[in-house]
């Protein structure tokens, strides 16, 4: 007689075996990524347009010149890196380390080849106030960012020589704090409608930077209720504050993801 079995393998039955009979789901086509090296030939359609990463060979081939996966839009086809320095692009929400204090400026580390820069005027004053920069607002920038404060920005534009200009007019950009650190490699890293996520169940807050910086911090607080804000708030009203360890595990968790 035949030994006992189990949904439909039987015992003896090794792992490879039960890996047999698992039904496997079909491929939908064209979503697979093509993986490429330098050298290796890019399927590419008749009259398309080769962009960054694509070299086109003596015999008519598109060839790649990095290893990264073929990307393509409409025509044009490309090799995004796998690994490559953040360069910046307008309207990219990124975290930064502020360098030094200049003249009516702030110089702030991202990633990129050079420095970014603040300008006083592109900074979101306290209480949301507009009005024209003065020279006791010069004078008094180290009361908004000093040295080796983390903050979030916008990316406001992208020089010729790849200078990148940031800009912290929305209330929810400005300085960081309670919370930790995590660097990864920007290609992780897509833009998408919220860079800003609150993860309900943890409850903590993550600011996702297209520069590839990853802030987890503590939710803010509504000022005066006590209770965790995750929709509207300002960043600028957020204070630093003594975390718990039950708040400390929670983040660990989430940055050692």
């Amino acid at each position: 007689a035949d030994g006992p079995q189990r949904d439909g393998v039987a015992a003896g039955g090794g792992v490879g075996t039960a890996l047999a009979l698992r039904p496997e789901a079909p491929e939908i086509a064209g979503l697979r990524p093509q993986l490429v090296c330098p050298g290796d030939v890019v399927a590419a359609e008749p009259g398309a347009l080769r962009g960054k990463g694509v070299l086109e060979r003596e015999d008519g081939k598109l060839v790649a010149t990095v290893c990264g996966v073929v990307e393509q839009v409409n025509k044009l086809i490309y090799v995004r890196p796998l690994k490559h320095r953040y360069i910046g692009s307008v309207g990219d929400v990124v975290v930064g380390r502020i360098v030094e204090v200049q003249a009516e400026r702030w110089t702030v580390e991202i990633g990129t080849a050079m420095l970014a820069s603040l300008h006083l005027g592109a900074a979101n004053l306290p209480g949301n106030v507009q009005r024209r920069r003065t020279h006791e607002d010069a004078l008094r920038m180290r009361e908004l960012f000093q040295e080796n404060d983390l903050i979030s920005a916008e990316v406001q534009k992208v020089n010729e020589n790849g200078e990148v200009g940031l800009q912290t007019r929305n209330a929810r950009y400005g300085k960081l704090q309670n919370g930790v650190l995590v660097t990864l490699p920007s290609v992780y890293v897509r833009r998408q409608a919220q860079h800003v996520v609150t993860l309900s169940q943890l409850g903590v807050m993550v600011v996702l930077g297209n520069n590839g910086w990853v802030w987890i911090c503590t939710p803010p607080k509504v000022a005066g209720s006590g209770r965790q804000e995750t929709l509207n708030f300002s960043q600028m009203d957020v204070r630093y504050e003594q975390v718990g360890p039950e708040m400390r595990e929670r983040i660990c968790r989430v940055r050692n993801a």
